[in-house]
């Protein structure tokens, strides 16, 4: 047989309408979205509100729990002696003032308004260990020629916080 020799005669035919053999495709990759990055921050920002709301609550809860126990105390006499010997202690340092005793807005029946007024009936409102303090300075500091100032100290949120009672001495 020679290299001319032709072998077969069948030749498949393949007609013109049929489709072009197959071609690897390359897949278009599509970046992420904006909607999908704007889903991920808005999940983000409800679960950091969602925590930060449980946090308030628990702080809440706590404060309140707070104000209960600190409306049952009274002050003792050790504890009186403890503010004397801190305030003896702020003197010796040059100072001339000690905040005696920082509590919560609501020690006062009026959540501390009279205090914020600078109303002079403002001792009228204290509730508790605050309460004391002021009595104990009536009676024994006030005689001797210390001065005592309320104020409230903080406003979380717009509202009267803590308050508290300072301790004046000198010019």
């Amino acid at each position: 047989m020679s290299a001319y020799d032709v072998i077969s005669t069948d030749v498949s035919f393949v007609p013109r309408t049929a489709a072009p053999p197959a071609v690897a495709r390359k897949e278009v990759v599509v970046g992420p979205s904006a909607s999908e990055f704007d889903f991920l921050a808005t999940a983000a920002e409800e679960a950091e509100r969602a925590q930060r709301a449980a946090a308030e609550r628990m702080a809440g809860e706590a404060r309140r729990a707070l104000v209960t126990a600190l409306q049952q105390k009274a002050l003792d006499q050790a504890s009186w002696d403890a503010l004397i010997a801190r305030a003896r202690q702020a003197a010796q340092r040059g100072a001339r003032e000690l905040l005696l005793i920082r509590f919560p807005s609501e020690l006062c029946s009026d959540r501390g308004r009279a205090i914020n007024a600078m109303d002079p009936s403002w001792p009228e409102t204290l509730i508790g260990e605050a309460a004391d303090v002021f009595e104990r300075w009536q009676r024994e500091l006030k005689p001797q020629g210390f001065g005592l100032t309320a104020q409230i100290l903080d406003f979380p949120g717009g509202f009267p916080g803590d308050a508290g009672l300072t301790l004046k001495w000198g010019r």
